[in-house]
């Protein structure tokens, strides 16, 4: 088990980067321990992820409960495996082999500012309490600052360049692409 201090360590380094704060680096446990412990994330997000799930269901008359919630539960998995193993060959090519559990660990913490934004304009999306039309916008909005945050991250995490970060954080963003539509089509 992760070390409570450690939690709120990482998850207040990834706050302090979410305000475009580099020194919010320093936060992070940039071990091979700490590396697979900001993949705590994903369990810390679960609950609120399976929440929306539960209303998502309702999209999916058709579909078995056990088969909407394996697929989804896949594909929440191969989400949290799929951009690091992307990453892992790429930091190889631009050399920077050496920063690629810094900038994983930042982030999978990351991930959890990210869906505290993102996942109360969903859920009230679903559940009606927000119109679609403000839905889509707070949405879109969420969208935008989630990039910023993302590109600021891969930048700083990296030591690349901003256009080299937008085309890393456009690839992780297709392949959340994919993964989702892929999970759609399969029910």
């Amino acid at each position: 088990m992760i070390p409570a201090r450690d939690i709120v360590a990482a998850l207040y380094g990834a706050y302090r980067l979410a305000r475009f704060d580099v020194s919010g680096h320093s936060y992070f446990d940039v071990s091979v321990t700490g590396f697979w412990r900001s993949f705590f994330a994903a369990v810390l997000i679960a609950p609120f992820y399976l929440l929306i799930l539960h209303f998502r269901f309702a999209e999916f008359p058709d579909v078995p409960v056990f088969r909407f919630f394996a697929l989804e539960t896949i594909a929440y998995v191969v989400a949290w495996i799929a951009f690091p193993l992307f990453m892992a060959s790429l930091v190889r090519e631009i050399k920077a082999e050496d920063k690629y559990i810094p900038y994983i660990v930042a982030y999978n913490w990351s991930a959890v500012w990210q869906n505290a934004l993102f996942l109360p304009i969903e859920l009230f999306a679903i559940t009606g309490v927000l119109p679609s039309g403000a839905a889509g916008l707070l949405g879109l909005f969420a969208l935008a600052a989630i990039i910023a945050y993302v590109w600021f991250i891969t930048r700083t995490a990296l030591n690349i360049s901003g256009a080299a970060a937008a085309g890393i954080v456009g690839v992780d963003f297709l392949i959340s692409v994919v993964i989702h539509t892929i999970s759609v089509k399969v029910m």
